[in-house]
């Protein structure tokens, strides 16, 4: 990064203060970090996509992944992967399922090693009713991947283990979906029991473990670790919910849209549940319509 001109006095006198200029300067850093400056365009551009994504705003998510993947050569293959994915995602939350299958598809022939792809086009054909083979085949080979991609993240053992775990409700709750299409529904009813069981055992856990992270990686991320635990316990409660819903237990369904509601406060899982619960009878995620 370039020193602007007239810093060489004001770093030499910060050498003077010891700890505290070190202090001064990782702040530095973290404001940087946090406002994306120190980012290339294609990243900025996917971090405020993201947001607006998990806001519930999928058509300016749109807008901004759209405008990243135009930046063409400027965008790393592996960096395109993951906007490919996102602008799916944003389209699969606005209910343009064939779009969403265009991008995905060419996201997956480009190879996405972190199982976020696989476990897109799963959605996306359940959501069409289509090639459910082809859905559980996605469900597994996501749940496969993310269980490798979790080795290498730095959040601690404790989390990667409890993330595991709740991604295999998910990917249950998935097949569930597609085995219930395929009108295997003792199977179905099978794999739904396994996310319970799963969801289950992990409650306690849930409670007390959270992503871990450095004192300047907690300081440089915010409240994002925090974040990033609320979304994956909203979405595997949302999508063992759905299937739930699915197999006809709107009793325990409405449980699972519970814990979504009172979880995601301020995104997107929380507006989802609360029309759930809506629909299954429930005036407020509380009280059942009498």
């Amino acid at each position: 990064m370039q020193i602007p001109a007239g810093s060489d006095s004001v770093l030499h006198t910060l050498s003077h203060y010891g700890r505290l200029g070190e202090v001064l300067i990782i702040g530095a850093g973290i404001v940087l970090i946090r406002t994306g400056v120190l980012f290339p365009n294609h990243i900025r551009l996917q971090r405020k996509g993201l947001d607006l994504l998990l806001a519930g705003k999928p058509v300016e998510a749109e807008k901004r992944y759209r405008t990243a993947l135009d930046l063409g050569a400027k965008v790393p293959e592996s960096d395109r992967v993951h906007l490919l994915v996102c602008l799916g995602d944003a389209l699969f939350d606005q209910g343009r399922y064939g779009e969403a299958q265009q991008y995905l598809t060419q996201a997956l022939e480009l190879g996405d090693p972190t199982g976020s792809g696989q476990g897109s086009m799963c959605d996306v054909l359940l959501a069409q009713k289509a090639s459910l083979e082809k859905a559980i085949e996605m469900a597994d080979l996501a749940m496969q991947l993310w269980g490798r991609a979790l080795v290498g993240l730095p959040f601690g053992s404790r989390w990667a283990t409890v993330s595991k775990d709740l991604y295999e409700a998910k990917t249950c709750a998935r097949k569930a979906q597609a085995l219930l299409m395929l009108g295997q529904r003792t199977e179905a009813r099978q794999a739904v029991d396994r996310a319970l069981s799963i969801l289950d055992a992990s409650k306690s856990d849930l409670q007390v473990v959270r992503p871990q992270s450095s004192l300047a990686g907690r300081l440089a991320v915010g409240n994002r670790l925090q974040r990033m635990k609320e979304l994956t316990i909203s979405a595997t409660y949302w999508r063992v919910g759905l299937s739930l819903v699915a197999i006809g237990d709107k009793s325990k369904a409405a449980e699972e849209f519970r814990t979504v509601y009172d979880t995601d406060r301020m995104g997107k899982y929380h507006t989802l549940a609360q029309k759930q619960l809506e629909s299954l009878g429930y005036s407020s995620p509380v009280h059942p319509i009498i």
